[in-house]
């Protein structure tokens, strides 16, 4: 049996002119949003809840936009938006949940990051880079890493348990940050930088230890503006993000990226 979705992230509607609207756009019945649809916590919702009319299902894991205003009460916010996604009709949060379709898992986390993406960069001055950057404050730095550390925990757990769960033949992970710095280092504009610290999670890999069933067949994910589809260790590792309008990095037409799983 062969499963199929559509893949869509870093919306990041705020930025366009236009309203997001995804009429007629779907290419599955299953929808996966690997978080960043918008700074505007209001503007999520809505556009989840469009999305949940074009869609059976969309499965969706928050990226750090959606927290971009909170982030030195991180636990409180995430919390806050869980239990408002959850009222959302044909929305499932990732978060504390494992989604299960036609024998395919799908389990997924933020994935934040450690400041250690790249390690020739230093990792002091990677947080301070990005207090600066983001005018935050240090407060802010350690709840990302504290949870960056405990989505590696709980993916790992999760993809754990469901190795013996006879109802789940493959699996697919979804983060919204990049689970390995490799997908990214042809991209020199981000070498050397102080942002490439800031881009992925690599200690989220820790989890592919517990796969002893090798059941992970694709691993989604958001963050990076650039178009990966590339296969590790018979892994497909891929993104599809939309962008912030009027960067380089971005997509005035952007379509969902359809992707097969044989169950």
């Amino acid at each position: 049996m062969t499963v199929s979705f559509d893949l869509i992230s870093d919306l990041h509607v705020e930025t366009w002119p236009e309203p997001f609207d995804w009429t007629g756009m779907a290419t599955s019945i299953i929808c996966v949003v690997a978080g960043d649809i918008s700074r505007d916590r209001e503007l999520v919702y809505s556009t989840l809840e469009h999305l949940g009319q074009c869609y059976k299902a969309v499965i969706y894991i928050d990226g750090n936009d959606e927290h971009r205003y909170s982030l030195s009460n991180l636990q409180q916010s995430v919390q806050e938006h869980k239990e408002r996604v959850k009222q959302i009709p044909n929305v499932i949060y990732l978060l504390d949940n494992v989604v299960v379709i036609d024998g395919l898992g799908f389990v997924g986390v933020n994935g934040w990051w450690t400041f250690d993406f790249d390690n020739a960069q230093s990792y002091d001055q990677s947080k301070e880079w990005f207090v600066n950057h983001y005018k935050v404050d240090k407060q802010a730095v350690d709840q990302i890493e504290a949870h960056a550390f405990t989505d590696v925990q709980y993916l790992s757990k999760s993809i754990k348990r469901l190795q013996t769960h006879q109802d789940v033949s493959k699996l697919v992970v979804v983060t919204h940050t990049v689970p390995d710095p490799e997908l990214v280092e042809h991209d020199i504009d981000l070498e050397g930088t102080h942002r490439l610290n800031c881009l992925g999670n690599n200690h989220i890999l820790k989890s592919f230890i517990e796969d002893t069933e090798n059941k992970i067949e694709t691993w989604c994910f958001g963050h990076y503006h650039g178009d990966i589809d590339k296969s590790v260790n018979g892994v497909r590792f891929v993104n599809n993000c939309r962008g912030r309008a009027n960067t380089d990095w971005c997509k005035s037409v952007y379509n969902p990226k359809k992707i097969f799983v044989d169950v």
